[in-house]
């Protein structure tokens, strides 16, 4: 038997009877181990968990940028930047 893709699926508990699921679907390539595909997609399933507290701040700035006349000028562009870093880090760290 062969596996040609790996699938990988996490729930989790945002409190308040709400839940959130993130997945990622990867194929595996001629030569790659399949136990090596699923931890790539349980790694990049981790990086969007949610409830640590990296996700917490990245909610914090989406409010602070969905409504930048509710703050200052510095805060804003603080917010506008660590996204810009954030977003940088997760491209950077992508398995694929």
């Amino acid at each position: 038997m062969k596996a040609n893709k790996v699938m990988f699926k996490r729930l989790y508990n945002l409190g308040d009877y709400q839940h959130a699921e993130i997945g990622i679907e990867l194929f595996i390539e001629p030569g790659e181990k399949a136990v090596d595909v699923l931890k790539q997609a349980v790694d990049f399933v981790e990086k969007f968990n949610p409830t640590n507290p990296k996700a917490k701040r990245i909610k914090e700035i989406n409010e602070i940028l969905s409504n930048p006349e509710n703050y200052n000028y510095g805060v804003v562009e603080a917010a506008k930047t660590e996204l810009k870093n954030i977003n940088n880090e997760l491209n950077n760290d992508m398995p694929f």
